[in-house]
């Protein structure tokens, strides 16, 4: 944030949703529910109209979506079309792993956080904290010291959250499979998914501001958890019959979208105070707006990690191959997109690159401009 308004000049808007980071936690009246797709997306118009009025601009936003704020930025998109002119997607996360995730947490996480929670003055769970994290910090690299995580852990505020986090994901997650239709990659068959999957990135990076590595260098390696040990590219005869079917299995209109799909993988969807909601939309009233027309206008940028070490049991290799066929889904269907892809980099490491996210954010800055110009002219 502090570079690109350095080096570029961009205003920078960087929030924490409701109950989540550094902002106020869940009023009462939401009864400790899960706040839905429609929720975190009316949280993100209200900041950005705010913002726009503040600021006396119209001008169109590169929304940069860290993790889940990819999918919560997906989610906007499905409900408030055309606020954006680019899209950059930090690593977000896949359906599958969020699936996966989600089940786990309802099943074991949510008892033993409620344990924790009540143990909290005993000063107990700071040390479990701090004996569970000695396994999980080498894959975090510098991202967070150990001070920085049960600081975090520890707030009142993070018991709530966490066990609300996983839910309010999947209904964006799925929010965003309905708005991509037959294109979404819980959609596809076995062989679409391994295309998909397969497709060369625009570029394989290897970097670590974080450990010194530098100068950055452009490869060919792929990390053990992708798929096979060569590349498709879009020339590619099969690729090129595949590509074709894939385009013309677009949503356009709205009223394609299958709202029945947008129902969450949860035990029991919670009712939620504001309204019944059906997987985070309201069922009779909310429209849906497809993505692939969207996608089409936007300039996309993908920044994916593959170094998975440590997350072996929970991230089935399944869930690896949903990872990089969503990363070719949202390039593939935009005009300008590009695929950069980290194969030495853990999911957390890849936000230390400061120096690579500012240079892609101002490429795709430049490239907007491009786009306006010959609209214009």
């Amino acid at each position: 944030q502090d570079e690109l308004t350095k080096q570029h000049g961009f205003t920078v808007v960087n929030f924490d949703r409701l109950g989540v980071g550094l902002s106020d936690p869940y009023p009462s009246s939401f009864n400790k529910q899960p706040p839905s797709a429609a929720d975190v997306a009316r949280e993100m118009n209200f900041v950005m109209s705010h913002c726009e009025s503040v600021l006396q601009t119209k001008n169109k936003w590169i929304c940069v979506g860290g993790s889940m704020g990819a999918n919560v930025a997906t989610a906007f998109m499905t409900l408030y079309p055309n606020r954006i002119g680019g899209f950059f997607n930090l690593d977000g996360l896949p359906h599958a792993f969020l699936q996966i995730q989600c089940k786990k947490f309802l099943k074991d996480g949510q008892m033993i956080m409620n344990m924790t929670r009540r143990l909290r003055w005993t000063g107990l769970p700071r040390l479990a904290f701090r004996l569970a994290l000695q396994s999980t910090l080498p894959v975090m690299g510098d991202a967070f010291t150990t001070r920085q995580l049960i600081g975090v852990m520890c707030r009142d505020q993070f018991f709530v959250a966490t066990g609300l986090e996983y839910t309010t994901l999947m209904s964006c997650c799925d929010l965003e499979c309905a708005a991509w239709g037959k294109q979404a990659t819980t959609e596809c068959n076995d062989e679409s998914l391994r295309l998909l999957a397969s497709l060369a990135p625009d570029e394989s990076v290897i970097i670590n501001e974080g450990k010194g590595i530098m100068p950055r260098s452009v490869t060919t390696e792929r990390s053990k958890s992708e798929l096979g040990a060569t590349y498709l590219t879009r020339a590619d005869d099969e690729f090129m019959a595949f590509e074709e079917t894939f385009r013309s299995l677009a949503l356009k209109n709205p009223d394609d979208v299958d709202k029945t799909k947008t129902h969450c993988n949860w035990p029991t969807p919670p009712k939620h105070p504001v309204g019944n909601f059906v997987g985070g939309v309201e069922s009779d009233t909310t429209i849906i707006y497809p993505l692939a027309p969207q996608f089409k206008e936007l300039v996309v940028r993908v920044l994916c990690a593959r170094e998975y070490t440590g997350l072996e049991r929970e991230y089935t290799q399944d869930a690896r191959n949903h990872a990089a066929a969503r990363c070719t889904l949202q390039t593939l269907m935009s005009d300008d997109g590009k695929v950069y892809y980290y194969p030495r980099l853990s999911h957390l490491n890849l936000w230390q690159q400061v120096t690579e996210v500012v240079a892609i954010t101002f490429e795709m800055s430049t490239a907007i401009q491009e786009q306006e110009c010959k609209r214009h002219f």
